[in-house]
Formats: C-alpha cells, structure tokens, sequence
C-alpha cells in the first residue's frame, strides 16, 4: 500500500509537471533524432547538435509514431511534446522500482520504502523524469547495471553474469557518460579481489592462476560479447565494421589513432554513429566552454561547481539524512554492510571524474545518476541496531521492540526515528514547495528558488522549460504589451528569462547589465523569468549612452505574433529561433536574430517561417533578412537571394512576385495580392560572407533578425 501511494504520487506529480512545463533546450533534437530514426533508420549525426544523441531517444519517439498513425489529423506540437514525454517518465518508474528493490535486500522493507520515498519526492528526480532528454534513461542504465553486478558479486550464477553483461550494454544506449561503468566496474572488482588475493599470497596457495579464468576473463568476455551485440543492436548495425580510415573524425585522440598505420585499416565492430558521437563528444568535452558558478565566469570549468550544485539544489532535509547514514556507520549503531561499496564508489568516482577531468558545467543533471545510489545508502537509517550483516542479500527480521533491550538503546532508536520522521516530513514539503516548477527547486541553503540565480543557471534553473507560457499565455493576459527579451535598453514591461538576464557567457552578461543592475524584477514567472517594469524616466537616467531596443512600427497588425516561428536549413540548425517573431528589432546586435549554425565555408540555404493553427489571409510582409538592422555591419551575411514562399497543405509554393536577386537592403517589403495560407516562410538561398561581401569566400550563416505579417 505505502509503495503503490509512493508510486501513484510519483507519476501524478510528473504528469502535472509535463503539462506545466513548456519545451526545454534539448528536447526538440532529442525528438527529432529518435523520430528521424525511426522514419529513415539512420542514427548519424549530421551536425554538431547531434554530438551526445542516443537510440534511447527512439523510445520517446515510439508514442509520437504511433499516434500519428493511428491519426486523422496531424499533431499539434503540444500533443507531439507530450506523448514523447511518457516513456521518460515510464523509465522513471522502472528506475524508482529498482531503487526499492537494491535498498530492500540490502537493509529490509523499511529501508526500502524510505530509498523509494527520497526518490520519489526528490525535485530532481522528477524535474528530469518528463522530459525527452536522456538523463533519467543514463541514470536507470548505470544503476540497474551497478545494481545487476552486485547481485552477480554476491551469489555468482551464469543467469546473473548475463543479466549484468547485458544490463551493462544496455547502458551504453543511453549516454555517452556510461562508458564511465568501464572503470568504475574494474575498481570495485579490485577492491573485492585485493584482500582475498593478499590472504591467500600471505598463506602462500596459488588459487590465482587458477580461478583467472573464471574470476577474470569469463566476466570480461561476457560483458564485451553482450556490449558488443547490445550495442550494434541498438544502432541497427549502421555502419559496423567501418575501418577508421573511413570516418571523418574531428577529435585529436581519434584522428592519432587512425593516423597509425595498422589500426587505421582494421574494421571497427562498433555502429558508425557510435564512434562518431566518442570523437565529437570528446572534441567538445577539451574545447573551452564557459560556466557559471555564484556571479563568477570560467573557461574551463570549477572544480567544486557539482560540489555547490549538490549543496544548493539538493533538499537539505535528504542532506541531514546522508550524513546520519554516515554517522551510524561510523558508531557501529548500522554496521556497514558488504556490498556498500557498489553504491559509495561508483558515486564518488562519477563525482570525481565530472568535478575534475569535464568542464561542461551547465547543469546538476550530469551527476544525476548519483542520485539512486545515494538514497539506497541514506536508506540504512531505516535498518535495525547491531544486525549481523553475514548474508547481506538477505534482507534483516522486523525489528520487535519488545525483544530490544531496555535503556539508552530503545530511547536511541526513538530519537532517531523521530528525527528521520522530521526530516521526511520537511523533505516533502520541500519538494512541495517547488510543484510543479521541480527544474528551479533550491533549498534553503540558496534562499530557495527565487535566489538561485545567485548560484547556478541554465537546466539547474532556467532551460526555456516557461518560454512558452510567458509568450502564449503570460504575455496575451498581460494589461499591457509585453517586450520579450528586447536585447537593449527599452521602456515598456520586460520579460527575460534569467538564464540570460544573468548571461550563460560574459558577453551575454554585458549585454543584459542595464536592465539587470538598474531595476527590480516586478514578478516572476514559473520562478525562471523575470517581469520587468521599466519607464521612460528611469531608461533615460539610466542608458542615455547605450544603444535603445528597436521594435518593428506596425506591432497591433503584426499576425506573426500570433504564430509559432520555424526554421531550418541544409546541414545546419537555427539558434535563437524565438527572436524570429518577438516583434523587437534588438540593440542592433548578433544575438537579436534567429540565425544557422555552425557557419559554413559556402552559402548557406535556408528558411525562416511563421505558421497558423488557423488560416490568415496575408498581403504584406516585411524582413530584416540579416544579423544587424543599420550600420556598417548590415551587410554582413545579408541574404542576397531569397523568396518568400506559402503553405498549400501539401508543399511549399513561391509567392508571385516576390523573389529577388542581388538584394542591398537589411529591410525588404513585398506587397501582394491577399493569400490565405497556414504558414509563411522566408527561403534565402545564397547570402553575402562574414566580411559583408558578395563573395564565395569566407564563412557563412543565414539569419533573420524580424519576420512581419500583416493583411495587407
């Protein structure tokens, strides 16, 4: 009865916060990778966006597939998000059972249900458990296979060596990370091995030469054997057998290895994909990449930015519990059990390896696969005094209160399930407190969520998971008109996400300084947006100096702004998409377009579009088809070739009269005879270079810095 509540409260809670939550950063290219391959049976990633994907996200494409099959009428985006959203939330639960399970055989029932309680009320297990991300599947990989292992160490069977193996290759689907299971298995087997080998080396027997194979290299070929076939399997052997002498790699350690003459010609027995996501992931993991850690700025990363994160984002309450599992530990009260071990360890070697040795610090979700391991240890506050621990799978009696012993004793179990009773409580209303904004959830520690920004930023906060309340719902209610991110000084009301009022690098910093140091949020939306009220009094005492925010003049007839912006291109993506119809003009900077990425040494084609749940007739549009408005840098990458072109339900057809050649202007209008169409879109097909000239040299990006709609 007490899991199924746990449970029950659990999927509850994620299902409110999937419908709360908008589209986080990540979850579009997720989507969109396990969709692609589902549809072209292809897992190579195209562009650097797809550096970290995995099969996985295949399961959050399954519903999505299905339901647009089963059909009449398209999907809106809404029902898209949430559909792919369950099987996130599905995996949560296998996970949370598991968690219960591994605390059961370790310290009883009772342990059990508390590890199950920490893990079902923690706010970031269940911020991560509904998005279409894969960082719950990377903590159900690793922990199911550190928890299949342990059951193999303590009662070694073919049955359990398999189901280690394979749970250990089914990891290897989920994140790149769980390659870290490689090492961290190999140090908990010597920590195993180590004593038993010194014994019998001080009784002089030769029992190691002896049990090698058994002990060593029938585990070892197993798990390479399962990894192998789980692997190929998961990537539907794309590309397997390719010699590295065919990849295009771009990471230094891989382009060594296929420079030496014998490796470079040998066939890989590993997906293309596969190889592919280690050489870009590990190009991106020694690039520089700047974090943010309490108003502070780094290159390369702080050592102790997953140490604060774990500090501040992690309920105090589950704080205080860990350090009473360690003191009973340590005052003998809860001997320590052997198979400890496989949850201290993996923990502390993930923590070690993500605080030293990767500087790609934007987010505690890297960690999060710490999470299970420590509630199972924090569970043996739950276990009985002084319990022989001989069979430590086996799970300890009830523990009889009339059986125990009068005197300190009984008052000491007391006291402590009083303060475990207590702290359960708070960590509750804790988690509570935050519902159903789980992503923003700071403890006390930090002054709660509405002072996090002081610490931490980007997924620890604020990830776009409220931009499309504050457009679609917050700024349609508001009094009045609502400037969303204008990139500049401007009057009006201001609504930022504090993700960038803080600034996710210095120069975004810099760029949002004058609202940030000069005006008090007047609300909060979703606890990671700030509501700004700014007057023409104030702007003028203030920012006399900086460049003012421009917005585009006819903002009451602009239909764009009652439509979803999208975008895309040949082998590149589209950053900033948002800024395509916010109606602002910007500060007359790069970050105030929708614009491609990476540039490329050649033009670049690509479309930026508007488009309707319901049709709109339209006879004028206007676009600033570059990166800046006016100035000397206008020109640069200008599209010079573009279209603009109509939805006809089936294709996309060119406007009458609207493609132009050799194009001067960083404003365009074209005037037509009224359409009535869904979408609208802006083709570019050859822009100038990053030096502003009509060259085929150079770099390239398209961009788009405004995109309006009027009748006519």
């Amino acid at each position: 009865m007490i899991l199924g509540a746990l449970f029950t409260l659990f999927v509850v809670r994620g299902l409110l916060a999937m419908q709360a939550d908008g589209m986080t950063a990540d979850e579009g290219v997720h989507l969109w990778y396990g969709e692609r391959a589902l549809r072209s049976g292809t897992f190579l990633r195209v562009h650097e966006m797809l550096n970290s994907k995995m099969p996985i996200s295949v399961l959050n494409a399954l519903p999505v597939a299905i339901a647009a099959r089963l059909r009449a009428t398209p999907l809106a985006g809404r029902e898209r998000l949430l559909l792919a959203r369950l099987p996130s939330l599905l995996l949560a639960i296998v996970l949370g059972w598991l968690v219960f399970r591994w605390a059961e055989a370790l310290y009883g029932w009772r342990s059990g249900a508390l590890a199950l309680f920490l893990y079902s009320w923690c706010p970031n297990v269940i911020a991560h458990a509904h998005l279409v991300t894969t960082d719950v599947a990377t903590s159900l990989g690793m922990f199911a296979a550190t928890y299949a292992c342990w059951r193999y160490v303590e009662r070694p069977q073919p049955a359990r060596l398999w189901l280690a193996a394979g749970a250990f290759g089914a990891a290897q689907l989920t994140k790149l990370s769980a390659l870290l299971l490689a090492p961290i298995l190999v140090v908990l087997w010597l920590l195993r091995r180590l004593p038993r080998w010194r014994r019998q080396s001080c009784e002089g027997t030769t029992a190691i030469p002896r049990r090698l194979g058994t002990g060593v290299l029938l585990p070892l070929l197993c798990f390479g054997f399962a990894t192998l076939v789980t692997l190929n399997a998961g990537f539907w052997f794309e590309g397997t057998g390719t010699p590295l002498a065919r990849y295009t790699l771009v990471s230094p350690t891989l382009r060594s290895l296929a420079e030496v003459p014998f490796l470079r010609a040998l066939p890989v027995p590993l997906p293309y994909a596969y190889v592919q996501g280690i050489d870009m992931s590990s190009r991106d993991a020694s690039a520089p990449s700047w974090s943010y850690l309490r108003g502070r700025y780094h290159r390369h990363g702080f050592w102790n930015y997953f140490l604060v994160a774990l500090l501040v984002k992690v309920p105090l309450s589950t704080q205080l519990l860990l350090a009473l599992a360690v003191w009973l530990g340590c005052s003998g009260r809860v001997p320590w059990r052997r198979g400890e071990e496989l949850l201290l360890v993996p923990a502390v070697l993930l923590l070690g390896y993500f605080s030293l040795l990767f500087s790609l610090q934007i987010g505690l979700r890297y960690v999060l696969p710490i999470f299970p391991l420590l509630f199972v240890f924090i569970s043996r506050v739950a276990a009985a005094d002084r319990v022989a621990a001989a069979d430590p799978a086996a799970a300890p009696a009830p523990l009889d209160l009339a059986a125990q012993p009068r005197g300190p004793t009984i008052a000491g179990w007391r006291a402590r399930w009083i303060a475990v009773g207590v702290l359960l409580v708070w960590n509750a209303a804790s988690s509570l407190s935050i519902h159903p904004h789980y992503l923003a959830y700071f403890n006390e520690i930090a002054g709660g969520p509405d002072h996090g920004a002081g610490w931490l930023i980007d997924s620890n906060l604020d990830w776009g998971q409220d931009s499309e309340y504050v457009r679609h719902v917050y700024a349609p209610r508001s009094p009045v008109p609502v400037q969303i991110d204008p990139g500049g000084p401007r009057r009006g009301r201001i609504a930022v996400g504090l993700s960038h009022l803080v600034g996710l690098d210095p120069q975004e910093a810099a760029r949002h300084a004058w609202l940030r140091n000069n005006f008090e949020p007047i609300a909060t939306v979703g606890h990671s947006w700030a509501i700004f009220d700014v007057s023409e009094d104030a702007l003028r005492r203030c920012c006399t100096r900086l460049p003012l925010a421009l917005g585009e003049a006819d903002l009451d007839g602009d239909l764009a702004l009652q439509g979803e912006p999208f975008a895309g291109g040949d082998g590149v993506t589209v950053l900033s998409l948002a800024k395509l119809n916010d109606g602002m003009l910007g500060a007359n900077q790069p970050a105030d377009a929708a614009q491609t990425a990476p540039p490329r040494p050649h033009p670049v084609r690509a479309w930026f579009g508007i488009t309707w749940r319901d049709p709109h007739e339209v006879g004028r549009l206007v676009a600033f088809p570059g990166l800046y408005r006016s100035g000397p840098a206008a020109r640069q990458f200008l599209a010079l070739d573009y279209v603009f072109q109509t939805w006809d339900a089936n294709q996309w057809l060119d406007i009458p009269g609207t493609r132009v050649s050799g194009n001067p202007s960083p404003r365009v209008e074209q005037v037509m005879t009224p359409i009535r169409t869904r979408g609208i879109r802006l083709l570019i097909e050859r822009e100038r270079n990053d030096r502003g000239e009509i060259s085929p040299q150079g770099t390239f990006r398209a961009a788009c810095l405004e995109l309006a709609v009027y009748p006519r």
